[in-house]
């Protein structure tokens, strides 16, 4: 075989490779985002519409219809499914797998821009999402403190969740144990009746003050310019001078026949952390975002504004998933080491010390090329991946075993070291490519499984085929490459010498 003769003419660079693929294997691993579970893109869109009162029937009718009807017309729609209940209507969209979720989400927010012509009045703004895989949050901040008013935390956890929603791997940042403030407007009667007014009276002054009422436009030698009348309500002062009636005799205000103040809705629940009162922002990261960065980004951006609040509210952390998925990233690389320490040693026990070494040595390789690959193709290091290194490791040195056992025989014939190599090559290629082959093609099924699950499973064809492919090269081209090189420096390499040795070799 003219081109493994030319390999083994030129072991310098073929060792190079070896130690080149060895170092960006480390490096892939330490680079890749550590996830527990794969980052899988769930092409559903949730669209949310309340209207306080609406009966499920009437939602379906007036809310759902119109918009189903205008998110017919986008493309890639697989599916469309409403709920209706009492003044809630939720649609969830679907679309083909591999669609640009943010394209869709989109798409679907302009259909239902388009719908809200057809609702009725008092129906409330769409909340239009994309849908994640996971429900729990990456992390959950936590506000409490026993001399902090609830208002002062309520102001903290607003602050937070605005600054935690412009971070670019944060999808939400949902408040939850809070009362929402609301202004109450305590009429007098005898006010009332001192003055002649009722109640639609003092109810229509407020609807048709808190508007925006454009004006029209001005031309002027500077250009032309946009007129409108501000009557938006900001605060409880601007409630208060709310005019209700203007006469000759002067005007009358809400404040004038109203205590106005603001306070916060009865409590539906409660939150609390070691018995302390409590509000909480719930972080969920975005589905192709890195977990443990997203988590590190959330405690840096909550560090860097502490000191605009009080020494006296606690912030903490809690539902970390970023330690839960370290200790369990940590297990299964434990597990997969541990492994290859069992299979190596079996190998040296039953090939002996040399072979076994030189067979034993394809396992880091082909899991650190296997790496590689993985981290090219924009995959995290998670449960999946492992499961496959795990699943592949008996089975990507038995190229490397019927290689050396084939060397082995030829050099017991007589035949020298490099002509017993290139033989067992020459003689084995056939049945090692047809061994491999088989057993990816036994995976390749799962590439082609339709559907979010399979794109969750095809983390694991992926890396077996990975681990194989470098399993091959390693039989055919690397290990002869070392087997007829001097085998005592693969043994220093495990032993402990280091690659130092291992190269100096190399040059000789």
């Amino acid at each position: 075989m003219k081109f493994l003769r030319l390999i083994v003419d030129h072991s310098r660079a073929t060792l190079a490779i070896m130690l080149l693929v060895l170092v960006a294997g480390a490096g892939s691993r330490f680079s890749m985002p550590v996830e527990l579970n794969p980052n899988v893109t769930l092409p559903i869109v949730m669209i949310m519409v309340r209207h306080d009162g609406i009966s499920p029937e009437d939602g379906a009718r007036l809310l759902a219809r119109p918009i189903e009807k205008e998110l017919k017309t986008l493309d890639g729609l697989e599916e469309t499914q409403a709920t209706a209940r009492e003044g809630l209507v939720v649609i969830t969209v679907e679309f083909e797998v591999g669609d640009n979720i943010k394209q869709a989400v989109a798409d679907v927010r302009e259909a239902v821009d388009r719908a809200k012509a057809e609702f009725p009045q008092e129906t409330k703004e769409p909340i239009v999402n994309e849908l994640s895989p996971s429900p729990e949050p990456a992390i959950v901040i936590t506000f409490s403190g026993d001399k902090v008013s609830e208002r002062e935390l309520f102001r903290a956890a607003k602050f937070y969740q605005r600054q935690l929603e412009m971070l670019p791997d944060v999808l939400t940042a949902d408040i939850s144990g809070h009362r929402d403030e609301v202004v109450d407007v305590v009429l007098d009667p005898s006010r009332l009746e001192q003055y002649g007014l009722s109640i639609d009276e003092i109810v229509y002054a407020v609807r048709v003050n808190n508007l925006l009422i454009p004006a029209g436009e001005m031309d002027a030698a500077q250009g032309r310019f946009g007129i409108k009348v501000p009557a938006l309500i900001e605060t409880t002062d601007d409630i208060r001078s709310l005019p209700i009636r203007n006469n000759a005799e002067g005007s009358v205000s809400l404040g004038d026949v109203a205590d106005v103040r603001r306070t916060f809705k009865d409590p539906s629940g409660y939150s609390l952390i070691n018995g302390k009162k409590t509000i909480a922002i719930d972080v969920r990261k975005r589905l192709t975002a890195n977990l443990i960065r997203t988590v590190d980004a959330s405690r840096e951006t909550v560090a860097l504004s502490r000191d605009q609040f009080s020494m006296d509210m606690d912030i903490g952390y809690t539902f970390d998933s970023s330690e839960m998925t370290n200790q369990m990233v940590n297990e299964l690389q434990g597990n997969i080491i541990t492994a290859m320490c069992l299979v190596l040693i079996l190998v040296v026990a039953t090939l002996g010390v040399k072979s076994g070494l030189l067979v034993g040595f394809g396992i880091p390789f082909c899991l650190l090329g296997a790496l590689i690959i993985v981290n090219v193709l924009g995959h995290s290091f998670n449960f999946m991946v492992m499961f496959g290194l795990l699943l592949s490791l008996g089975m990507l040195i038995d190229g490397a075993i019927v290689v050396v056992e084939f060397s082995s025989t030829k050099g017991a014939e007589g035949l020298s070291t490099r002509e017993a190599y290139i033989t067992a090559v020459q003689r084995m290629a056939i049945p090692v490519i047809a061994s491999t082959g088989t057993t990816l093609a036994a995976f390749l099924p799962l590439l082609f499984w339709p559907g979010v699950s399979g794109e969750f499973m095809s983390y694991l064809p992926i890396t077996v085929f990975a681990v194989l492919a470098w399993s091959l090269a390693y039989a055919l081209i690397f290990a002869p490459t070392l087997g007829i090189g001097d085998l005592q420096v693969v043994s220093s390499f495990y032993l402990g010498d280091g690659p130092s040795q291992f190269l100096m070799s190399a040059q000789r």
